[in-house]
C-alpha cells in the first residue's frame, strides 16, 4: 500500500489527513462560511460562542462528501 492509497481509504480517512495539514483556509473552510456562517447571525464563534454547525466546523470530511457542481467555475470554489 503507498501513501495514496492509505489516505484515500475513506472519506473520514482522507478528511482527517487533510484536517492534520497546517492550511490558513481550506477549500472546505470557505465552503463552510458560504454554507453556514453567511446565514448564521452570529458575529463570531470564536470569542466563547458556541458554533451552531461545529460538527462541519474545521472538517474537510463533510465537503469531501458534497456533491461537485456540473459548472466547472463553481469547481473551483
Amino acid at each position: 500500500m503507498n501513501n495514496f492509497q492509505k489516505i484515500t481509504q475513506s472519506p473520514e480517512v482522507l478528511g482527517a489527513f487533510l484536517a492534520s495539514l497546517l492550511v490558513a483556509d481550506g477549500p472546505w473552510d470557505i465552503a463552510f462560511e458560504r454554507n453556514f456562517c453567511a446565514g448564521c447571525g452570529q458575529v463570531s464563534c470564536d470569542d466563547g460562542n458556541r458554533c451552531h454547525y461545529e460538527a462541519q466546523r474545521n472538517n474537510p470530511t463533510w465537503w469531501l462528501k458534497l456533491e461537485v457542481a456540473d459548472d466547472a467555475s463553481e469547481q473551483s470554489r
